[in-house]
Parts: C-alpha cells; structure tokens; sequence
C-alpha cells in the first residue's frame, strides 16, 4: 500500500482490540463512500506517468481533542482506501481525504453518546465560510510525508450548536 502510518501511530493500531478494529473498519467504510461524494484530489506521482505515490502519516490532530487514538486511525485508513479505490487508484494518496475522514468520524462517534452532530458544511480550509451564529468549526490536520517530503492537509467542519 502506497499510504502507511509512522511506527508510533503503525504500533497504536496494531494494539488496537480486533472486535474494536472490525467496528472502526465498518465505519471507515461509510465514510469513505461519503469522501466519494466530496472528492478531495488525489497526489499525484511526480516520477512518471502511472506512478503512485508514497507517504508515511506523520500524525492525525483533531481541535479540541488532540491526536488520533487507535479506533479513529482505523477508521480513517479504511476511508482513504474505500475512497481512493472508488477513484479507480487503490495505491493512490489523497492527503486531503484523511482530515475530511477524520472530521465525518467524529461525528459517527459523537452521536454514540448524545444527538448526531449535524454538519452544515464540511471541506478544506482553505474554503471555509465563516460560521454563523448557530454554528461552531472544528478543525483536523494530517501531517504526511510524500515521496520524501513533509506535507500537510487541513479541513473544517462547521458544525451546528
């Protein structure tokens, strides 16, 4: 696979109980249909035509909570896949998926323990509208190394109170 964590985050996961993984895994794929209709871009590989890139995620950061544990890197890696292979490239990398990924399960798991978070809007930073009244932004980076460098992607939730 083109998209693999670094040894920390690879050991968190692999710790991680298999009833708990399979869980994460049915989610990931849910949300990796719902990346499909999103469609963050995919990296492209700089070598030559055909050529799928190579990353090592560096780390998941969500606001408000702080590092990805296990069951969300589960969940995430099983989007991106899900995702890119809707793409028709199941060893390519969209960086930008992972954050998104990120965001759409903190909103499958909030609603575990209280009303389903509703999402009004959900993209990249760079194109976020500024919240209304009724609404708060949650922000998730991934940082990545591609191909030998460092890169990172962002995207925002806004979320209604």
């Amino acid at each position: 696979m083109s998209l693999r964590l670094e040894k920390d985050l690879q050991d968190q996961l692999d710790k991680l109980d298999p009833d708990l993984h399979a869980a994460a895994g049915a989610i990931g794929s849910a949300i990796g249909a719902e990346l499909a209709r999103i469609r963050p871009a995919l990296v492209r590989g700089s070598i030559d035509e055909g050529y799928e890139p190579e990353a090592v995620v560096l780390g998941l950061q969500l606001d408000r909570e702080g590092s990805a544990d296990a069951i969300a890197l589960a969940a995430v890696l099983t989007a991106h896949r899900v995702y890119v292979e809707s793409r028709g490239h199941p060893e390519g990398i969209s960086l930008g998926a992972l954050p998104l990924a990120h965001l759409l399960f903190w909103a499958s798991r909030a609603s575990v323990i209280g009303p389903t978070p509703r999402i009004d809007w959900i993209g990249p930073e760079a194109r976020r509208p500024n919240p209304a009244n009724h609404q708060f932004d949650l922000e998730a980076a991934c940082a990545a190394e591609v191909d030998g460098q460092r890169r990172e992607a962002r995207a925002v939730a806004l979320v209604r109170r």
